[in-house]
């Protein structure tokens, strides 16, 4: 556990809080210092993970997807807090299966969260940055937004294209004094990657599988990928701009 307190007096919204990615990210930033409002759509979930972690922890119920939602959580936010300093988009939603036998609704569902959620929050969230001068948006993409896999169409469009928005946004803010950056992260051990392998005819198969897929040799942990993301928000990457940190175990440099 750290004791550094690098975030403390920092305010953050995280999307997709209640558990995996965004949890580790969750508990991370509390023990850096931070204050953390988590937005997600499994409101129990989330405000039971605020309250095993103190009063500089809440919840609020969000669907990404809805405007209306979004703007009640940056609404929210701006009436406690006055301003945020942090903004991590990680809400996801994942699909496997092959580009033909996806629905329009399927493919609706996970645009929908994982690349139009984040411009909703850049939307109602990031002019508020750019009038104090400063902020930091992280942006969780995946390995899939990199590289492509079977199966993955809507997911990897959705995610590659979370890639391209960062660098835009980087770009447009640039001057601003507001940071844009993005986390890859590869194989990770998660919910979401539990229940992939649950639809697997052989589960231990296709976890053995996954591990093989990273050159280390194992999956990643949603802590590992924590402390990407803690780098961003951190003034450690004070000249990170637009960029992409893939957090794979090496996958993209073979």
């Amino acid at each position: 556990m750290s004791n550094s307190q690098r975030l403390e007096g920092k305010t953050c919204i995280i999307t997709g809080g209640s558990s995996g990615i965004g949890a580790a990210t969750v508990r991370r930033f509390v023990e850096e210092g931070a204050e953390v409002l988590i937005a997600d759509i499994a409101l129990e979930a989330a405000e039971g993970l605020a309250r095993g972690l103190g009063n500089t922890v809440s919840a609020i119920r969000c669907d990404v997807r809805l405007e209306d939602d979004v703007r009640r959580v940056a609404d929210t936010a701006l009436r406690r807090w006055g301003h945020v300093d942090v903004l991590v988009n990680n809400a996801g939603s994942e699909l496997n299966r092959t580009y033909d036998q996806t629905t329009v609704e399927e493919w609706d569902r996970v645009l929908d969260t994982d690349l139009k959620g984040p411009w909703l929050f850049c939307k109602h969230v990031v002019p508020h940055m750019v009038k104090a001068g400063r902020g930091s948006v992280i942006n969780i993409s995946s390995l899939n937004g990199l590289v492509g896999f079977p199966l993955s169409t809507a997911y990897g469009s959705a995610k590659g294209g979370l890639v391209v928005f960062t660098k835009d946004l980087a770009i447009e803010l640039a001057p601003s004094g507001v940071r844009v950056n993005c986390v890859c992260p590869g194989v990770i051990a998660t919910p979401m990657m539990e229940r992939w392998t649950d639809l697997m005819p052989d589960k231990g198969e296709a976890q053995k599988m996954l591990r093989g897929v990273m050159p280390i040799g194992r999956m990643g942990t949603a802590e590992e990928v924590a402390g990407a993301i803690f780098f961003f928000a951190s003034d450690d990457s004070a000249l990170c701009q637009g960029a992409v940190l893939s957090v794979d175990g090496g996958f993209v440099a073979q």
